[in-house]
């Protein structure tokens, strides 16, 4: 009994100490525990979905996102905010085609923000007519450059037909039309005829503005100018007279792949100057050419000499080159720095629309290294040696062989009297194109750009800089063609070798001989089709 009530008396004093704080003396050992929540982010966890519609029917779309509250929503079209749009759901009751477009959400809270992906609206109209939701845009280009158009269209089976001024633009028939490169007649107004079975719409009219690109105040073009004149100081006035022609296409075509004894030729002859004013000269060219031009022509010249030496006689010759202005030399007004000869033709042209040395024929005999009056010379090794690598890869590409054969370049001094033909030449006619470049492997294009800067090597750095950017870049490359015909030589009589792009045009041709008639010997052109003459073949 004692037990019991001692054992109910100790139970009762330690409830009671318990409840008075006692066992411790440390008011650590009670404390207060509060936990924060963090915000969480929104999440979208069902998507807007895109919606065809016909005109005057509603259209809706709708958002389902997660994260803390409270969720905020703004619609956008095209990425412009919709005022009221502002709620989980949007509807346009009575849609219009000016509605069609792309629509998004972007859902926030306080931890932050998260952008739906875009929904599509597409209104048709309802008597089934193309709709178009995003018009062209008018473009100001520079000459050389590229200008493209866009249209966004709805509508059954549409089709596309571009037009400048009202006329129908060959070819131009997608829902893009690109002009590359850019010329200076390439200015106007266009729109775009978008067709179905219902019907057809016009777009709006935009316009194509082009700005010239001139070498007027170029570095080259002054420096050039200097030159000449300090060499045309140094000619005596019967010679001045005889360098300078008025300009005039007709003049500026005098150039032949044939000897001057044969041709006649613009200015005064290299065998004529003295050696004060071909040590002008020289420096004249050196100023016009890079270093690499310059050994060119000397190693054309030179070569004209081993033939003279060779049985050719006095047909050939460095001194029969000649060195002309067509046009009067000047800081802005336009001419061109002709030097031409059997072999070699440099039309150099200054203050031109276009920065160009084209029309450039060369050709040589002998074909390759040679040794006269103990200097040794291979004038053509670069582009002998680019399109043997190149001839040598297209043969494993069936596309790329011509159907035809080529007894000589197609658009060289071919024109009555054996000069330049007439200007622009007819490139529409040539129908067989060979491959284009894109098709070829990463290595092939490689040797494809390197036989187009053998020849563009030959200029002042300005000119080469400004001749690549328009020749190798991707869209003209787009539209870029190699081709060959014979067996992929350069060692066999009648092979034959082109690269055809927007603006670039080359040929090399292998032929037979003429002083050295069981050997071979080559003839190649460089022609720009907006840039021969500087642009005056337009």
């Amino acid at each position: 009994m004692f037990n019991r009530f001692f054992a109910i008396l100790t139970l009762l004093f330690a409830a009671l100490l318990a409840a008075c704080g006692g066992g411790s003396s440390d008011s650590s050992s009670s404390s207060t525990s509060t936990t924060t929540t963090s915000a969480t982010a929104p999440s979208i966890t069902t998507q807007p979905t895109s919606v065809s519609v016909t005109a005057g029917s509603t259209a809706s779309f709708s958002v389902v996102a997660t994260g803390t509250a409270t969720l905020t929503y703004q619609w956008r079209k095209d990425g412009t905010a919709i005022n009221d749009a502002t709620s989980a759901a949007y509807s346009i009751s009575s849609t219009a085609t000016s509605d069609a477009g792309s629509y998004d959400v972007v859902v926030s809270n306080s931890a932050g923000s998260v952008t739906s992906s875009a929904a599509t609206l597409t209104v048709s109209s309802a008597d089934g007519l193309p709709v178009i939701s995003t018009q062209p845009t008018s473009i100001s280009a520079a000459v050389g450059g590229d200008a493209t158009f866009t249209v966004v269209a709805t509508g059954n089976s549409l089709t596309y037909q571009w037009r400048k001024s009202g006329v129908a633009i060959s070819g131009a028939t997608g829902t893009s039309y690109t002009i590359s490169p850019v010329a200076a007649t390439d200015a106007g107004s266009f729109d775009v005829v978008v067709t179905n079975s219902a019907g057809s719409v016009t777009s709006s009219t935009v316009t194509l503005t082009v700005s010239s690109t001139t070498t007027a105040d170029s570095a080259l073009s002054a420096s050039v100018y200097t030159a000449a004149m300090t060499f045309y100081n140094t000619l005596s006035t019967t010679q001045q007279s005889t360098i300078v022609k008025t300009w005039d296409l007709a003049t500026a075509r005098k150039w032949s792949n044939l000897p001057a004894a044969m041709v006649a030729r613009n200015g005064v002859s290299w065998g004529a100057l003295s050696t004060a004013q071909q040590t002008a000269a020289t420096s004249m060219i050196s100023t016009a050419l890079s270093s690499t031009g310059v050994t060119l022509w000397q190693g054309l010249q030179a070569a004209d000499d081993y033939l003279n030496a060779n049985g050719g006689g006095s047909s050939y010759g460095n001194g029969n080159y000649y060195i002309a202005f067509v046009g009067s030399p000047s800081t802005t007004g336009f001419w061109m720095l002709q030097l031409t000869g059997h072999h070699l033709t440099y039309n150099i042209a200054l203050n031109g629309t276009y920065k160009s040395p084209t029309p450039l024929f060369l050709g040589v005999e002998p074909k390759g290294s040679f040794t006269q009056s103990s200097v040794t010379y291979d004038p053509m090794l670069a582009q002998r040696t680019a399109f043997s690598n190149l001839g040598a890869a297209l043969l494993s590409y069936s596309g790329a062989k011509l159907s035809g054969t080529y007894a000589d370049i197609l658009f060289g001094a071919n024109g009555s009297g054996s000069i330049d033909g007439t200007c622009p030449r007819s490139y529409s006619t040539v129908t067989d194109h060979g491959l284009l470049y894109t098709s070829l492997s990463t290595t092939d294009q490689a040797l494809v750009q390197t036989a187009i800067k053998a020849y563009v090597a030959t200029q002042a750095t300005e000119y080469n800089d400004d001749l690549l950017s328009a020749y190798l870049s991707s869209t003209a490359l787009a539209s870029t063609y190699v081709a060959y015909t014979g067996t992929g030589t350069v060692t066999a009589n009648g092979n034959y070798f082109r690269i055809e792009g927007p603006r670039l045009w080359i040929e090399f041709s292998v032929q037979k001989g003429v002083i050295f008639s069981s050997d071979i010997h080559y003839h190649t052109i460089w022609r720009d089709k907006y840039g021969d003459y500087g642009g005056k073949c337009l």
